[in-house]
């Protein structure tokens, strides 16, 4: 049985300044020479697409040798209209989530139709039948589509998103032929130049003032102890063998309650996505000061979920070796979404599953 915690709304901790909290490694690749893997370079790019779908067409056209081949109208046409078309394609329609009106991604295509860059690009790609950059640039669309509707993140897990590109790709007429890949790789590497090491060199600004989640955890460390004592309250009402999950602030609070409160029906704690190692090293945690040992009473078994490229989350085996074990998982997004991302990776579930059946 999951019991949740809507802590929230009973002690009226509320989002700093009025403002939301954001919520598969594959085979190595490496268009440079540097060691990049493909995870990082897919990772970059849908980083860039999100913020401006037109991306990687816009890198394909300017780095295309001469000007774009002689493209006949019927095969333009064809490509408009099917991109046209895409919401009423069965197969597409299958992909758009329960519950999400098709008419999204039939007015997200219409805006993309609309920008006067995708229509200039559009005999360039109809003449190199470069679909698959169509196909990316349409769901990257749609997905921006649907966080600008609903005015804030929305969770699309990885293998949903590459799903629906590859539908799209497949019903615009497929892959094209050697060209998709080399402009993938141009702007793939590009982006990954261009985000990744400027993110990891910045990240302790982004840490201090990029995060909306940093207002959350500020909170807590300012007024956590009503906080510990009301999941602490709840742990000993349920009565049975209890396993501990929280995600980001929550992780902090789970973890602290545990070093406050000797709670013997918990078994596990799941921390994702957590602080908990980055607080203790600055020695910030209210319960547990820098170089102290956990109390006897703290569980015997923690499992800390970890993806490498959220910013807000900390392995934490060299602070506490012995007492927890590191998971690394891969959502295969950039952050900040990575940081919600873990929600939509099966290979967290899988973890949880692995850990809870070990107890």
């Amino acid at each position: 049985m999951v019991e949740t915690c809507s802590w929230g709304d009973v002690l009226g901790v509320a989002p700093a300044d009025g403002t939301d909290a954001p919520d598969g490694a594959g085979p190595a690749w490496s268009p440079d020479g540097s060691g990049v893997t493909w995870s990082d370079a897919e990772r970059a790019v849908w980083a860039r697409l999100y913020d401006d779908p037109l991306y990687e067409i816009r890198t394909a056209v300017l780095g295309a040798p001469g000007g774009a081949s002689a493209t006949s109208p019927r095969a333009l046409n064809l490509l408009r209209s099917r991109v046209r078309d895409l919401a009423d394609d069965p197969d597409v329609g299958e992909l758009i989530p329960d519950g999400e009106p098709r008419e999204q991604f039939r007015e997200a295509v219409a805006e993309l139709l609309r920008a006067q860059e995708f229509a200039a690009a559009l005999p360039f790609l109809t003449a190199r039948a470069s679909h698959d950059l169509v196909a990316r640039s349409v769901t990257s669309a749609y997905i921006r589509f649907r966080e600008r509707d609903a005015g804030g993140p929305v969770l699309v897990s990885a293998a949903e998103r590459d799903a629906l590109w590859r539908v799209v790709e497949k019903t615009l007429g497929g892959a094209a032929l050697g060209l998709g890949d080399r402009a993938r790789a141009v702007a793939w590497s590009t982006a990954q130049h261009m985000a990744r090491p400027v993110v990891r060199r910045h990240r302790g600004a982004l840490l201090t003032r990029a995060t909306p989640a940093l207002g959350d955890i500020l909170l807590y460390q300012a007024r956590g102890r009503p906080l510990r004592t009301y999941l602490a309250e709840r742990v000993r009402e349920i009565g049975g063998p209890v396993v501990l999950l929280g995600h980001s602030l929550g992780g902090i609070a789970c973890f602290e309650s545990l070093v406050a409160h000797a709670l013997p029906n918990v078994r596990l704690l799941v921390t994702v996505g957590s602080q908990v190692p980055y607080l203790y090293g600055l020695d910030a945690l209210a319960t547990h000061r820098l170089g102290a040992s956990l109390p006897d009473h703290f569980p015997d078994r923690w499992v800390n979920i970890v993806d490498q490229e959220d910013l807000l989350a900390f392995p934490a085996d060299d602070h506490f070796a012995g007492r927890v074990r590191d998971v690394a998982v891969d959502t295969r997004e950039p952050f900040p979404r990575a940081h919600g991302a873990y929600w939509t990776t099966p290979r967290v579930y899988d973890a949880v599953r692995t850990a809870v059946e070990e107890c």
